[in-house]
């Protein structure tokens, strides 16, 4: 269970809802059982997004590091910070998000299907039809 938000925000440390060993190392989920929490969806969600950064980046032969120094990066992205993204131990804002969709094909529908199963989104949508959630499972990426 992810500590607490700090007073004031919803700022919390994401690896802090399992190992910190295996977050953004593994394609099955950080826990077992239901998602209690907003936290808790947030820092699955994140970990398999680190996950998917990671696994593109050995396809392309790379490290985060070396990605990071062959690449200009937008103002405010650093390997800095995408490390300690990739690692759990701050969260990933919408300007990340945005820039590994543009850099990783297929990454924004991979994000979507994984709220759907984070989420259990398979929700009635408003014409009365299902979601299916994609190619992503309930236990894994």
């Amino acid at each position: 269970m992810p500590r607490p938000p700090k007073p004031g925000g919803a700022v919390f440390e994401p690896r802090s809802a399992a190992s910190h060993k295996k977050f953004g190392r593994s394609s099955s989920r950080l826990t077992s059982g239901a998602i209690e929490s907003p936290q808790q969806a947030a820092a699955e969600l994140q970990h398999a997004i680190t996950n998917r950064i990671r696994e593109y980046l050995l396809d392309q032969d790379t490290d985060l590091k070396a990605y990071c120094e062959a690449t200009e990066l937008p103002l405010g992205l650093n390997y800095g910070r995408f490390q300690r993204i990739n690692r759990g131990e701050t969260m990933m804002t919408l300007t990340d998000l945005m820039y590994w969709v543009d850099q990783i094909p297929g990454l924004a529908t991979y994000i979507a299907d994984t709220m759907g199963a984070v989420t259990g989104a398979n929700d009635a949508r408003t014409d009365g039809s299902a979601t299916t959630g994609g190619s992503a499972r309930d236990d894994d990426y």
